[in-house]
């Protein structure tokens, strides 16, 4: 049986929420926690997939936590277990920051394209095979699992976006099957919820409620003027103290200047959809010409919001009572 928006599997310490087919309404504002959306206007979306903050704010973490090790190891004249400290480092924090690294050498996939027109999606696989999929038929799941180490459990998750070939459009769909995917890691749960409803958004409500662009924080200022621009507009919002920390210390302790060179240098051009048949399908069509919801979807979407309305309702009777 095919999975539709709703459905939740869950085992010992993993979950797995569907949150289309068909893409009804998640009741979570649409937020673009990963700087995913790339390009948009009245026609379409242009959904890109690399994030280089996450991965830069873990491996930088793990190196100072390294480094702390071993002048640890060093003042208290430990000088065996400061040079095991390094070498074990060493070759781990190597590894994986030649992965950040290839990672990031790596070319720009082409975007992912959302004709809310059309109500259909434009993919360009890196090799340049090209296929549009009907939007009913994206499937989004949010799958998540708790890890448990030695300091306590952690909470992990990220949003899957799945697309049939092109030879099979009508196929059910089962999480067996093989398909056109992307892997994103917002986060768990509503996290992920958000990342999604930002293109669920455009498709069916419009681009005004999809946030602009931001594959470059701040691209228009320099990196120094980004960051004072930060700075003023969080104490403004939330005072001294807080922006100190969250914004002031963060930034410095997480080297995030570098961060920003690297993904301004990485964002500088933006890759589009070049092809004379990806052109032509990115015009935009006369309103008569414009693809409508099929009847499941609208009935799905009219349930779906009356759900959100009554728990909406609910929750501010509990409160005022």
């Amino acid at each position: 049986m095919t999975q539709q928006a709703g459905d939740v599997k869950t085992g010992l310490l993993w979950k797995q929420e569907h949150l289309s087919p068909l893409p009804i309404p998640t009741g979570q504002p649409a937020s673009d926690v990963l700087g995913m959306i790339w390009r948009k206007n009245d026609i379409y979306l242009d959904i890109g997939s690399l994030s280089l903050s996450g991965g830069w704010v873990t491996l930088y973490s793990m190196s100072l936590i390294f480094a702390g090790g071993i002048l640890l190891a060093l003042f208290q004249g430990i000088f065996l277990a400061a040079i095991l400290i390094g070498l074990i480092s060493g070759v781990m924090m190597g590894f994986l920051w030649k992965g950040y690294i290839k990672a990031y050498r790596r070319p720009l996939m082409p975007p992912l394209r959302f004709h809310r027109q059309r109500r259909e999606v434009r993919i360009v696989t890196p090799e340049g095979e090209e296929w549009t999929v009907p939007w009913e038929r994206v499937h989004a799941i949010a799958p998540s699992a708790t890890m448990i180490g030695q300091f306590g459990a952690a909470k992990m998750g990220g949003l899957l976006l799945w697309f049939p070939y092109k030879d099979q459009i009508d196929e059910p769909f089962h999480m067996n099957k093989e398909g056109w995917a992307i892997m994103v890691s917002p986060g768990p749960g509503i996290a992920a919820m958000r990342q999604w409803e930002c293109i669920r958004s455009f498709m069916e409500v419009g681009p005004e409620a999809v946030p602009e662009p931001s594959p470059v924080h701040n691209g228009h200022m320099g990196i120094w003027e980004s960051f004072m621009h930060d700075m003023r507009e969080g104490i403004k919002a939330n005072g001294w103290l807080r922006t100190i920390i969250e914004i002031g210390l963060f930034s410095f302790f997480f080297n995030v200047f570098v961060l920003d060179y690297l993904t301004r240098k990485k964002f500088a051009v933006i890759p589009d959809l070049t092809s004379p048949e990806s052109i032509a399908w990115s015009q935009s069509l006369p309103p008569e010409q414009w693809a409508k919801r099929s009847p499941e979807l609208e009935k799905a979407i009219a349930e779906r919001e009356k759900e959100l309305e009554f728990a909406a309702t609910s929750k501010l009777s509990s409160e005022a009572g």
